[in-house]
């Protein structure tokens, strides 16, 4: 049986995170519609949600609480203090596939795709879970690819330093994620690249997107 990595035991992502993106993570739920499922992490954006039954709103919010692969986070207190309409599932990603759940119309992503080995299976499991004309809202790190020329020796510093989170902590911070949802044959609209200055220096690149099939690709 494969050993149980440290980084399963313990938050490998900075605490700066948590009220560096707060607003970030509440935009981004903010966006959601439909059925959505939430990867988990996090907690301080579950309020955002717009539930509701008017066409554009959230119906359900199901939000993965032992995320397997897809751990760390702020995860809060416990479901009594969730708002209406959210339900904890304790499944990991993977096993959620397995279940043969109806489709999500969103799917929200709040940096854990650093903590994701397997990427492209991941983004796989991702199409097999979205509705036909479903998204993917993400919030993630990305690594600084293209930019290092002005950046300088800072440039090359901050890349290393992702590159030594991979090895060290078994965060993944150097992925060109837009490149990869390409890659995976998904539409990436209302891309947004920014700097967190307020955070240790490999999380400093982030990227806010929305992701689809392709309008032609059947489910």
């Amino acid at each position: 049986m494969a050993r149980t990595p440290l980084v399963a035991w313990m938050n490998p992502l900075p605490m700066e995170l948590t009220p560096a993106l707060g607003d970030r993570r509440r935009s981004v739920a903010a966006k959601a519609s439909g059925r959505v499922l939430d990867l988990g992490g996090w907690r301080d954006h579950l309020g955002a949600y717009r539930l509701g039954t008017a066409v554009g709103e959230v119906s359900d919010v199901v939000m993965l609480v032992r995320p397997g692969d897809l751990r760390a986070g702020d995860s809060g207190s416990g479901p009594g203090s969730d708002p209406a309409g959210v339900t904890r599932l304790d499944a990991s990603f993977d096993e959620l596939v397995g279940l043969g759940v109806e489709p999500f119309d969103t799917i929200v992503s709040l940096i854990r795709m650093p903590l994701i080995s397997d990427l492209d299976r991941f983004l796989a499991s991702v199409l097999q879970l979205l509705s036909g004309e479903g998204d993917l809202l993400l919030l993630e790190p990305v690594g600084r690819a293209g930019r290092m020329g002005g950046m300088g020796g800072m440039g090359r510093l901050l890349t290393l330093g992702g590159s030594l989170m991979n090895a060290a902590g078994g965060l993944h911070l150097d992925r060109d994620i837009p490149a990869r949802l390409r890659d995976a044959n998904m539409l990436v609209t209302d891309l947004e690249r920014f700097e967190v200055p307020a955070v240790s220096a490999p999380f400093r690149s982030f990227v806010e997107a929305r992701a689809r099939r392709p309008f032609s690709s059947p489910r």
